[in-house]
């Protein structure tokens, strides 16, 4: 039972980096060579954890769009979404959906160094073309260490 609630806090802090980030694949280069501002369609995510020593693997996908500005400022809308933490050491699985929200706020893209600041929070886009982007947040909160990627396509 103790689990369950240390799977709940993880899960729930999964929840809110994927408000940082959007979300689909399709070509995947590592090159960082495109203008960031529009608007991008979100899609997966995908990713490793480790909280108290277990491995988890991270996977979900959402529907809605990120659109970051000229202004420095960005509007998510997330129509559905949902994150599933899976421990294969545990035998354990659980999917958790999200509700559809709106947010806006503030990013900063440094394109020399690719480091993305969303309200605060940093991430690193590794992948940035006409069509692709691929942001990767360090996740370390809580106990909790891991990384998520997230994909967007326009």
């Amino acid at each position: 039972m103790k689990f369950l609630s240390n799977s709940l806090k993880v899960t729930f802090l999964l929840l809110s980096v994927l408000f940082l980030n959007g979300c689909s694949s399709d070509g995947d280069s590592d090159e960082t060579s495109a203008n960031i501002e529009g608007v991008w369609q979100l899609g997966k995510m995908y990713g490793t954890a480790n909280y108290t020593g277990m491995n988890a693997n991270l996977e979900g996908d959402s529907e809605g769009t990120m659109e970051f500005k000229s202004d420095g400022t960005y509007d998510n809308n997330i129509i559905s979404a949902y994150l599933t933490v899976s421990i294969p050491a545990m035998n354990y699985s659980e999917t958790t959906p999200i509700e559809a929200s709106s947010t806006t706020g503030d990013y900063y893209y440094d394109q020399t160094t690719d480091d993305l600041e969303i309200d605060g929070e940093m991430s690193k886009v590794v992948v940035l073309n006409a069509n692709f982007m691929k942001i990767k947040t360090l996740i370390n909160d809580s106990g909790v260490t891991g990384e998520l990627f997230t994909e967007y396509h326009r």
